[in-house]
């Protein structure tokens, strides 16, 4: 869906965050319309994240993090992938974990560049 209306003045509304959902074949699928999102697969930037860290969550405009997103939609919804901790544990090197809330209210880490996090928190 396009981005137009208020986003062009700069007012963006919060994207929502949520769980990744994969179809019976197993493709990643967007869990609001069950539109595949596999071509998505990459960088993405949450909008104003409900980070669970103080320090981080005053640092955070913005939080670029690892997965899907899907734009069919009047609001961005991400799905980051998840990682098993802080260290982000099977994942690359560069990256850590930190912990954010899903609008389902559930607290998990996802994987955001390092170098993002020891710029804003020291």
């Amino acid at each position: 869906m396009s981005r137009t209306g208020l986003e062009r003045f700069g007012v963006v509304s919060p994207a929502i965050v949520r769980e990744p959902t994969r179809d019976s074949e197993g493709i990643p699928v967007c869990p609001e319309c069950c539109h595949p999102v596999v071509k998505s697969k990459g960088s993405q930037r949450v909008e104003k994240p409900d980070l669970v860290h103080v320090a981080l969550a005053a640092a955070f405009d913005e939080l670029i993090t690892f997965g899907w997103r899907c734009e069919r939609h009047p609001y961005e919804i991400v799905l980051p992938m998840r990682v098993g901790g802080e260290d982000a544990s099977a994942f690359v090197d560069g990256w850590t974990g930190v912990q954010i809330r899903f609008s389902d209210e559930h607290v998990r880490h996802v994987a955001t560049p390092e170098r993002e996090v020891s710029e804003r928190v020291e």
